[in-house]
């Protein structure tokens, strides 16, 4: 089966067949179970072995703690990388991301990844020059990643949340 995995900006093909896993051009037999009654999972990459605590924030996303710090990872199958990719190509890439309008502390984050927004709603509450600013969507859309963590400071232009456009009828509600 194939499948390509979005991390840190950085798009990856990858190949399953039973055991054999093969990153880009590189093959390894892999393994994943449980280990023990955590949630936690135990990996084998050929010789190499690691603890990844896994959970899901939506379709085909996940946030992957490896112990060095939690990574968002999206995976997509051969017809969802075509989509965006097309999407891409056509200058479609969809609604922009919300971005810091100044350097700032993220007091609060109100959305979760799945949801969907509407124009005017808020998304994230940064603090800044000791006034909490209410950051709000341009778009109707649904929420992809969520970079924002409350508590954290922030710069300038710093991506706080990334959206993708909604389905030609979704967020719509039907004329009764």
């Amino acid at each position: 089966m194939e499948y390509f995995v979005h991390v840190d900006g950085e798009r990856l093909r990858v190949e399953l067949d039973g055991s054999r896993l093969v990153v880009e051009d590189e093959a390894m037999e892999a393994d994943l179970a449980p280990d023990g009654r955590t949630p936690v999972r135990s990996v084998r990459l050929d010789s190499r072995s690691l603890a990844v605590l896994p959970r899901r924030t939506g379709r085909g996303t996940w946030i992957l703690d490896t112990g060095s710090g939690p990574r968002e990872v999206a995976v997509m199958d051969r017809g969802q990388e075509a989509i965006l990719q097309a999407r891409k190509a056509a200058g479609g890439g969809g609604p922009a991301p919300l971005k810091a309008p100044m350097p700032g502390l993220v007091v609060k984050v109100e959305v979760e990844v799945g949801q969907e927004v509407a124009p005017g709603d808020g998304v994230v509450i940064v603090e800044a020059m000791k006034m909490e600013n209410e950051l709000r969507a341009e778009a109707a859309a649904r929420v992809t990643r969520i970079h924002a963590v409350e508590g954290e400071a922030v710069d300038r232009d710093t991506v706080l949340v990334e959206f993708e456009p909604l389905d030609a009828g979704e967020g719509e509600e039907a004329d009764a």
